[in-house]
């Protein structure tokens, strides 16, 4: 096995080979001990998923992960390609080079066993839109267009082109996220369980899809700029573009006449039809996918398997060589079985002593033994020139991504238009139910002193809980496509951090002003048109502060139920401290804390400071305050010019606090639990 295993390495000339070595991956795991209760504790221990894997895959290749449940199928998958975090050892090459975590993900592309998407765009919609940010910054529109067009045609989702991804079958979606995937024509694919949800006939399609990918060559140089660039694929100095047998550069492969013949019959192939735009050049695609039990017609695509039990390799090899592998050992595959089903049955079993898994990994291992502990299968020299266009890609700039990402979510907004008016119907009601009860306060007496007082402490908080609740349910509800697509290296995550809350600003400003004008025309009516927009502004950037807040708690705990749950100490604290329940003055410093204490101080402020006279009966018992200045006074606001204007800056600084903790979290999040 060792020297066939050699010789497909070697074969082929200048193919690319990705070989993976003694890879180990370990996660923590806790257990009790069983001591008093004085003397009860955690202890920390770490449970080793992978153990020692080792193996290749080359150009060409459709390899399939086979094992029981908890057999380490997707975490190896997950360490080959490099998208697993966490305590990982041991090395992977690209034809003896060693390759960092951003060059995988330049030549190769995963897809998750779940589709990761907006729902509510349409396929062609969500393919143009991914273009922008995983071809090249200086391709065409054009380009592009022409290159969505072939990839749903390819993946057979043409008639699907305008259908919203959430009315796709799951075959459909299966298939869409393989052509995400193709955008940049990546030479490695890492399928996590692609068939899985799928019926018989939709499963085969998606891994034949997959086999006719693997299994051809592709041409068309002209293509090559529209991902990479324009000088992404110059021949080397000194090397003719026709390429010698002993040239170790990749160049392109021009078909010519003669191959037209091979190219009519093989027309009924739908996948074919873009392979003429392919970026990389004469190089075939290599897919290894994680499976569940396949069928036999599924299992006779792949071209190698990979069997897997307790984190361990039983078996690598080619396909029609595992059951002579399996034969030596006395385990005979009967007659009109699928082998996959008797190949995962035969390591699960454990009859007495006979360990059938042990058995067969001692077999592999003897067979292998000293293939990856010395040099690589490949020269390193094969992979050198790839490489190099892959360093010459250039996403779009951090501020189009910004903008990308603002349309998205204003899009998505658009497409959930119901729900959104709904919630905006609540919010009104909550507007014409305040108007209502303070309907009554009509001139300035000493009676009305505090209904107003009241009524301006509702508007500030019921525009802070509204927008702070509205959005706890953000980051726990993105985490996977944020971690998905900021693991890729889609976009960055400071542009969606910034993209998020730019979307939320014209929101709280319409909100914010619309809230007002039901509430002002009922009450405030007499204060003047100024008064008006002073108030809406104010509340405006309470509104956005409050966003700052609510992703805050949104990005503090992992599920909206949580940060729904545990924001109640916080709500509790800064209502404390602003202005209403206690005299902020017996507190000082903590009240600057508080969102509610900017909001409150500067509405009191911009409503009470040109007040010069209230009503004040000669036979009233209580104190009787005479202007606005004493309301002020009275309440321990600040009554300097400055004051509205200051508490405007500091809502926006306290905002800004809130945010940059807040992708402090989110960003120490991703990078702790992984990007799948």
């Amino acid at each position: 096995m060792q020297e066939s295993v050699r010789d497909q390495g070697q074969a082929q000339g200048p193919s690319l080979c990705l070989e993976w070595k003694e890879l180990n991956y370990y996660v923590p795991a806790q257990e009790q001990s069983n001591y008093s209760f004085w003397n009860e504790c955690r202890k920390k221990k770490e449970l080793q998923i992978l153990h020692d894997a080792s193996g290749h895959m080359k150009t060409g290749d459709l390899i399939a992960i086979l094992g029981g449940s908890g057999a380490g199928k997707t975490t190896l998958l997950a360490a080959i390609s490099q998208r697993l975090r966490g305590n990982l050892t041991g090395d992977v090459v690209l034809n003896g080079m060693a390759m960092e975590r951003n060059q995988m993900t330049r030549i190769s592309s995963f897809l998750p066993q779940f589709e990761i998407n907006v729902k509510t765009f349409t396929a062609y919609e969500h393919l143009y839109f991914m273009s922008h940010f995983k071809m090249h910054r200086r391709t065409t529109k054009a380009e592009k267009r022409q290159r969505v067009a072939d990839l749903l045609l390819a993946v057979g989702l043409r008639d699907s082109a305008h259908t919203r991804i959430q009315q796709l079958s799951g075959g459909e979606r299966k298939r869409l996220s393989l052509a995400e995937e193709l955008i940049t024509d990546p030479i490695f694919l890492f399928c996590d369980e692609p068939t899985t949800g799928l019926d018989s006939f939709s499963a085969y399609t998606v891994i034949k899809t997959l086999r006719h990918l693997c299994t051809r060559r592709r041409i068309g140089k002209h293509s090559l700029n529209q991902v990479y660039g324009e000088d992404s694929f110059e021949t080397p100095s000194g090397e003719s573009s026709a390429g010698g047998s002993g040239s170790n550069s990749i160049e392109m492969e021009v078909v010519d006449q003669s191959h037209e013949s091979l190219f009519q019959s093989m027309r009924e192939l739908p996948t074919l039809n873009i392979l003429n735009n392919s970026p990389n050049g004469t190089h075939k695609k290599a897919a290894i996918c994680s499976i569940h039990q396949p069928t036999s017609d599924i299992f006779e695509l792949f071209t190698h398997i990979i069997l897997m039990d307790g984190g361990r390799i039983v078996y690598q090899g080619r396909t029609e060589q595992a059951a002579k592998f399996f034969t030596d050992m006395g385990y005979e595959l009967p007659l009109n079985c699928n082998p996959a089903d008797f190949y995962l049955k035969t390591l699960a079993e454990k009859d007495g002593k006979e360990n059938a898994g042990e058995l067969l990994r001692a077999k592999y291992e003897h067979e292998t033994d000293g293939l990856y502990t010395g040099s690589w299968l490949l020269a390193r020299t094969h992979s050198g020139d790839y490489l190099k266009h892959v360093q010459n890609f250039k996403k779009i700039r951090w501020v189009f991504q910004v903008y990308l990402l603002m349309v998205r979510f204003m899009t998505e907004d658009l497409r959930n238009i119901k729900s959104a008016l709904i919630a905006f119907g609540f919010f009104m009601i909550t507007a014409v139910t305040l108007s209502l009860m303070y309907s009554g306060i009509g001139g300035l007496t000493q009676r009305t002193v505090q209904d107003v007082g009241g009524s301006i402490f509702m508007l500030s908080n019921e525009m802070i809980f509204t927008f702070s609740y509205g959005v706890t349910y953000i980051f726990p509800a993105a985490l996977p496509i944020i971690r998905r697509e900021v693991g890729e290296g889609t976009y960055s995550l400071s542009a969606y951090y910034v993209a998020l809350v730019l979307s939320f600003v014209p929101v709280a400003f319409f909100k914010g002003y619309v809230f007002l004008s039901v509430i002002y025309a009922s009450i405030y009516y007499t204060r003047g048109f100024l008064l008006y927009l002073s108030m809406g502004f104010l509340m405006s950037l309470s509104a956005v502060a409050a966003v700052g807040y609510g992703v805050f708690l949104s990005s503090l705990f992992e599920t909206d139920k949580m940060a729904s749950e545990c924001a109640a100490p916080f709500d509790l604290i800064f209502l404390i401290f602003g202005g209403t329940y206690m005299n902020v003055d017996s507190v000082p410093g903590l009240k600057y804390f508080s969102l509610f204490f900017y909001s409150n101080e500067a509405l009191m402020y911009k409503f009470w400071i040109d007040i010069d006279n209230i009503d004040c009966p000669v036979n009233e018992d209580h104190p009787c305050i005479k202007t606005g200045m004493e309301v002020l006074q009275q309440g321990s606001f600040r009554t300097a010019d400055y004051t509205y204007w200051l508490d405007c800056f500091s809502l926006m600084v306290v905002a800004v606090i809130f945010h940059i903790v807040s992708f402090q979290l989110v960003r120490r999040y991703i990078h702790r639990s992984g990007y799948y």
